[in-house]
């Protein structure tokens, strides 16, 4: 449900090759555990009319942090905010519709604060992984391995047909999965005034080329995450990048890889257990040829995973 939160009992049963019931009842005790929390969507944000999304890594005056927050809770296109090391550290995601609007961000920001350092990194492609965690996978045998999508890797980016078909309606259709991505078709036709039939057939248009899809959110403490790290990774000279990001796509818990402009080549984001894991994490970071240099943040991890609206993979 991480890669496709709305695959029937049905389809995952026949998927799995367990029985219909079994996978009601898993999917039954998940919830009721707080395991699964909801559902979400993952979006192309260049399928649908934005420039880019930007990064913002922030260190104001402690004594303004709070207020801070609050402020840029009440921004326009602001789709993630988390606070993380000493007071004063803020981690802000946001959505472009042109590069111009990041300097009205930053300015506005600076003209009310106090802020000591800014980084802004800019996020030119996306490899989302959240169906990558390794407690999600230890029991699943090599035989099932086989047949389970989640497994394989996905090219959305070449199947995208940018910015076909996105309205009014299908910008509707986002906002209301945004909140609740396991909202019945026919609630969502009805709140918008279409049919049923005409719904699901733009849902699944959207979700074909690339531009939409939704996905399970989980609380990851529930499964025994503890802490999210995340690395900025610069690659040597002449290096195939390509190649780089497959090895780190194959380590365990590697959850988002994006391809940034700016100090980096790559921000890396990795569910984390516990600190033997993160040594280990480190030492498979350095053993990865093409690797020039890691700097890496340690924050608490979230209570919800996914964030809603996330950026869909494109590549």
């Amino acid at each position: 449900m991480l890669k496709d939160g709305r695959k029937t009992v049905a389809g995952i049963a026949k998927e799995t090759g367990l029985t219909k019931e079994i996978v009601y009842e898993n999917f039954q005790e998940m919830k009721q555990k707080g395991i699964i929390k909801g559902a979400t969507i993952h979006i192309n944000y260049r399928g649908f009319g934005y420039q880019a999304v930007a990064n913002l890594l922030i260190n104001v005056e402690p004594a303004q942090a709070d207020q801070l927050v609050e402020y840029i809770k009440k921004m326009r296109d602001i789709y993630a905010l988390f606070s993380y090391g000493p007071k004063g550290n803020i981690r802000v995601v946001t959505t472009l519709k042109t590069l111009q609007q990041l300097d009205q961000v930053k300015d506005a920001i600076k003209g009310n604060f106090s802020i000591l350092n800014m980084k802004t990194v800019i996020w030119t492609d996306v490899k989302e992984m959240n169906e990558n965690l390794s407690i999600a996978q230890q029991k699943v045998s090599n035989t099932l391995k086989q047949k389970l999508p989640y497994l394989e890797s996905q090219n959305t980016g070449a199947i995208l047909k940018e910015k076909e078909g996105i309205d009014e309606t299908n910008l509707k259709i986002a906002e209301i999965l945004s909140k609740d991505g396991f909202t019945p078709f026919s609630k969502i036709a009805k709140e918008i005034g279409i049919s049923d039939s005409t719904l699901k057939k733009r849902f699944e248009k959207l979700r074909k080329n690339g531009l939409l899809k939704v996905t399970a959110q989980i609380d990851p403490t529930k499964i025994g995450y503890r802490a999210m790290a995340i690395y900025y990774i610069t690659f040597t000279l002449n290096e195939d990048s390509s190649s780089t990001i497959e090895k780190i796509s194959r380590i365990a818990d590697v959850i988002s890889i994006m391809k940034t402009s700016g100090d980096y080549d790559l921000q890396v984001y990795v569910m984390i257990r516990d600190i033997e894991q993160l040594l280990t994490l480190q030492d498979e970071f350095s053993k990865i040829a093409g690797i020039a240099k890691t700097d890496m943040d340690l924050i608490k991890v979230l209570d919800t995973w996914p964030t809603p609206r996330q950026y869909i993979s494109t590549f």
